[in-house]
C-alpha cells in the first residue's frame, strides 16, 4: 500500500488506488495562502499524469478558509470539471461550506466531513 508522500511543505498526496483506482487524497497543511494554492495546482497537474479519476481535497487542517482559499478551490473545481476529473472536498460546514455558499459557488463541489466519507460516497 502506498504511503502519503509530502510533495511540498503545504501539500501531502496519498494515492488511494488500493481502494479506488485513479483516486488521490490531497491534504492542504498549515495556513492556506497563495503559495499553498500554487502548490496545490502544481500537485494536481502532476497527478493528472497518473490517470487521476477522483481528487479528494482535504481542507480540514488549514485554520481558516478565506478569500484566497475560496478562489483556489473554485479554480481547481472548474479545471477538474473541464477535464472530467471528480472533486470531493473535505472540510467543516462552518468554515468551508458557509464560504462556498456565501460566494454562490456551493454547487461546484460536494463537501464531506471526513476523507473516509468522501471516498465511500457514490
Amino acid at each position: 500500500m502506498d504511503r502519503p508522500a509530502p510533495v511540498t511543505q503545504s501539500v501531502l498526496v496519498e494515492p488511494l488506488d488500493h481502494v479506488r483506482p485513479g483516486a488521490r487524497l490531497v491534504r492542504a497543511r498549515g495556513g492556506f495562502h497563495a503559495r499553498t494554492g500554487i502548490e496545490l495546482m502544481a500537485v494536481i497537474d502532476g497527478q493528472r499524469a497518473h490517470a487521476l479519476d477522483l481528487l479528494i481535497l482535504d481542507l480540514t487542517e488549514p485554520g481558516t478558509f478565506g478569500a484566497v482559499a475560496l478562489q483556489i478551490v473554485v479554480q481547481i473545481a472548474t479545471e477538474l470539471r473541464r477535464v472530467g476529473v471528480g472533486l470531493r472536498l473535505v472540510g467543516s460546514e462552518q468554515a468551508v461550506g458557509s464560504a462556498l455558499s456565501v460566494a454562490g459557488v456551493r454547487s461546484l463541489v460536494t463537501l464531506y466531513g471526513t476523507a473516509g466519507e468522501a471516498l465511500r460516497a457514490r
